[in-house]
Order: structure tokens, then sequence, then C-alpha cells
């Protein structure tokens, strides 16, 4: 038996790996290969965890117990297991495997291999991926308020002039319904130079914001709301009805009214004009906002707060 012994091991010596076996049942080192040996931690125990790893007791990534168990249910005996050692600094992936002995034990059979290397260099590619993730997700942020920035008026975050005219160009190039038509309305808070005077451009700035946001309530999917220049704005929509349009505007105008902007323990109201125009045959949109603004000057100069229309 012992020379038995001896072939199965000289066998296994030439593992170019750091390899053991130890008793399943009392943890005693029943052998160590030459690279194992050279990097034992305490030769002369019998015991695994302090003779192999230099612990004070069963190490806690031991496989033994999980080993016997998928012995029993998956009929597997063979396991891949990586673990830290903190003795060492370094990385250990161990193969085990249970197996009879020559002597008749049954034993874990395991080969360790430092794979260190092979984690540092993971983690640096980790540690890259993650910096460049990263530094796209900047840039992705970096474009989209670039793109925000290009078609967005910075203080109401509606359509600026360009993107609004870009959109109603498009928009007028559609074919429609023959029961459909398009309708333009412009919008003037009134007397707002007034509001910027009397109270401070900050409260003529909650002014326009509280609009855009209350006209914003009213607008349907198909719409086109965008703020041209300082108190002044537009709106295209498509309908197959002239009075919708005109109960919509007239809400809109009523809403409008009811806003309240408080500042310095005052509270603060303002109203809104609106010219409304429907888009003949061949106008151009520059020809419908000019026809809508007509009806934006009547409304102002006709008392303010109120909805001129052309249709």
């Amino acid at each position: 038996m012992m020379q038995e012994n001896k072939l199965f091991e000289a066998l296994l010596d030439v593992i170019p790996f750091a390899a053991y076996a130890v008793d399943v049942d009392t943890y005693e080192v029943v052998y160590a290969n030459k690279l194992m040996t050279e990097n034992m931690y305490a030769p002369r125990e019998k015991h695994c965890w302090k003779k192999i790893f230099g612990q004070n007791e069963v190490c806690s990534w031991c496989t033994i117990d999980e080993l016997k168990k998928r012995q029993a249910i998956y009929k597997s005996e063979k396991l891949i297991n990586h673990f830290f050692d903190e003795v060492t600094d370094s990385w250990l992936q161990i193969y085990d495997e249970i197996l009879k002995w020559p002597d008749g034990r049954t034993v874990k059979y395991s080969i360790t291999v430092d794979i260190t290397e092979q984690k540092e260099i993971q983690a640096a590619m980790i540690t890259t991926h993650t910096k460049l993730t990263m530094q796209s997700q900047k840039l992705k942020e970096a474009n989209e308020k670039l793109e925000f920035m290009a078609k967005k008026d910075f203080l109401t975050a509606v359509n600026n002039r360009g993107n609004f005219f870009n959109l109603g160009e498009d928009f007028f190039a559609k074919t429609l319904r023959e029961d459909e038509s398009i309708f333009v309305a412009m919008f003037d808070l009134d007397k707002f130079k007034l509001l910027n005077d009397n109270y401070s451009h900050k409260v003529g700035d909650l002014a326009l914001q509280a609009f855009t946001k209350t006209l914003e309530k009213h607008l349907n999917e198909t719409d086109i709301f965008g703020r041209l220049g300082g108190e002044e704005f537009a709106l295209i929509m498509q309908s197959p009805c002239s009075d919708s349009v005109i109960q919509k505007l007239q809400k809109i105008r009523e809403d409008t009214e009811k806003i309240i902007i408080n500042h310095n323990n005052q509270e603060i109201s303002f109203t809104v004009s609106i010219g409304l125009v429907k888009k003949e045959l061949n106008d151009t949109l520059d020809i419908t906002l000019e026809c809508a603004d007509k009806e934006l000057y009547s409304a102002k100069e006709t008392g303010r707060n109120q909805l001129k229309f052309r249709l």
C-alpha cells in the first residue's frame, strides 16, 4: 500500500501547480506536492487550515461540506472556487474534487492556482470601463444639454423662436384631412414692461414661467408652442372645429387671470391678450403669424385681456 501511495503521489507531483489532499472527515493533510510543500505555513501541523493556509480554524472558504452535498444530491464531485488569501494578499482559484485515496480514505484533492495577476488585470479593465462609461455619460449629458439649449428657451423651457419656426414650417407642409384646419394664435402678456418696472425683472421672469406652465396644460400632442421673444408667444393648432379652438384660447386667457405671484408680501396678477387666425390655403407660416399679430394688436388696442380672431 505504501508503494502504491508513493507511485500515486509521484504522478501528482508532475502537476505544475500547488496541489494537496485532505481527509474529508479529519481535515488531516494526506498529501502535498512539492510546490505546495514549499509554501506551507506550518509543515509540522496536521490539519489543513493550519498547515497550508495558516488559519486558526476551518477556513471560511472550505468546500468540503459543499462537495459532500453535491456528491449526495447531484452526483457531482468537482467544484471550482476562488478566494482571497489575506495572509499572502493574493487571489487563489482552487479546483476541488472528492476521490478515493489509495489507502482507502476519502479525500478532497485540490489544485491551487494563483490568479492575482488576472484579478488585477480584470480590476484595471473594470476601472477603465467605469471611467469610460462615466465619461460617455457626461458627454451624453453635455450633448443633451447643448441640444436642449439649441431648441428650447432657457427661461421657460418651451420651444425657442428658431425651433418653433422649424417645427411650424414642417407642420405647415403637412397634408391635412379635408375636415382639418390649421390655426395660429399669438399671445402677449399685458403691460409686461410695467410688471418689470414696478416689481423687478425677477417677477417678470416668474410671470413668463407661470404663464407657460398654465398654457401647457391645455396643449394637445400635435400643438406647437414657443416663445418668440420677450413676452410674446405663439401657438400652432390643428382642429376640425373653430369653436373648440376659441374655447381653448378663452380658457387659457381665463386661467391666466387666476395666476397669482407672491412677491414681498404682495399678490401680483396679470392678463394676456390673444390674436387668432385660421391659415388660408396658400399662406405660409410667416404670413399667418403676421395676420395673427394684427388680431393681437387689435386685442391690445381695444382693452387687453381678450381674444380677437379672424376665421
